[in-house]
This record gives structure tokens, C-alpha cells and sequence, in this order.
């Protein structure tokens, strides 16, 4: 099977107390929980405004090509707490870059470095990726702690502009390659 395939056949992955399926519209008020929170996405993209433009967020970022992105739901209420993804894959040279945020009401619990280890092992397992990364902003010490608690290794520290404020900031890309365990 191609990478395709093997993201298709594992459209829902299941850990202790994650499901990490496919997003839903239904999803947009979870959603919006997090996204419309400034705090949530500093380091990542700016707030949305309304629920409009969360709904459309899901549509065309998560539903338009769903294959590789998956909403985080947390098994004990059903409530969507978050999202994970590839936000690059390169299929030739079988490397990848995984992208998330978590709804800061569930921050320090352990969740996203469980998502990040899950997905991290489908990767570089069944999805046959040699090579994973996660690019932080330097300043996003709770992101940092979850690469280095799923067994990623600082790899390089860059500046660069945010592609959202066009602002100079130093980032740390930490790298997973296939058949590293820590």
C-alpha cells in the first residue's frame, strides 16, 4: 500500500482515552472552544472571530482533504478537544511534519504527547515514513515538552517569519527518524 492508502485504511486510530477520527462539521462548537481562544493558538494561527469561521476552517482544512488529519476526541464525554496532522508529507522521500493544538482546558493531562507518541509510532510504522518532525516556536515550552516526551530529539533552533504575523521568531524542529525508541 501507498502512504495514501495507509492513511485511508487508518482514518481512526484509538489510544487509552483518545479517538483521533476524521472531523465533522458537527465538531464546530468543540471547535470553536479552543479556536476562538487567543491564548489557545498564540503560536499558532490567529483566533477566530465567530463560528462561521470555524465551520469554515473545518470544511476547508480538515473535510476538503480529510486523508492525515484527525480531530481529537476524548473517549470519557465525546467532547472534540483538539486536532493533529500532517501538515507536510513528502511521499518520495517518505518524511513528514505533524501539527497540533489542544483545547487549553485539557493542557497538562498528558493528551497530546499521547496522540503525538500514537500517531508518531503509526508513522513511522505502518505508514512506512522514515523520518517525522515537529516544528515549535521557541517560546511554546508546553509543544516542546510534548515532542521531547514522545521521543523526539532537538534537531536545529531557526529564525524565521510567521507565516501569520510576518514577525521574526526562532523555532526548534525536533525529529523522529523510523526505528529510534526513547
Amino acid at each position: 500500500m501507498n502512504l495514501y492508502e495507509n492513511l485511508a485504511t487508518y482514518a481512526t486510530i484509538e489510544t487509552d482515552r483518545l479517538l483521533l477520527r476524521p472531523f465533522s462539521m458537527t465538531d464546530a462548537a468543540d471547535m470553536f472552544d479552543y479556536a476562538g481562544n487567543p491564548e489557545n493558538l498564540r503560536y499558532i494561527f490567529p483566533a477566530h472571530r465567530d463560528i462561521a469561521e470555524t465551520r469554515h476552517s473545518i470544511a476547508m482544512l480538515f473535510m476538503k482533504a480529510p486523508l492525515g488529519k484527525w480531530a481529537i476526541v476524548l473517549k470519557s464525554s465525546g467532547k472534540m478537544i483538539g486536532s493533529i496532522d500532517f501538515v507536510k508529507l513528502n511521499e518520495k522521500n517518505r518524511t513528514g511534519e505533524l501539527g497540533y493544538v489542544l483545547n487549553k482546558s485539557y493542557w497538562g493531562e498528558g493528551l497530546m504527547t499521547e496522540a503525538v507518541r500514537t500517531l508518531s509510532e503509526f508513522a513511522l510504522g505502518e505508514f512506512g515514513l522514515y523520518q517525522l518532525d515537529i516544528v515549535a516556536d521557541a517560546e511554546n515550552l508546553g509543544s516542546i515538552k510534548v515532542a521531547e516526551k514522545s521521543g523526539y530529539d532537538l534537531s536545529e533552533s531557526y529564525k524565521a517569519f510567521n507565516q501569520y504575523t510576518k514577525i521574526l521568531r526562532t523555532f526548534k524542529r525536533y525529529r523522529k527518524l523510523a526505528g529510534h525508541k526513547k
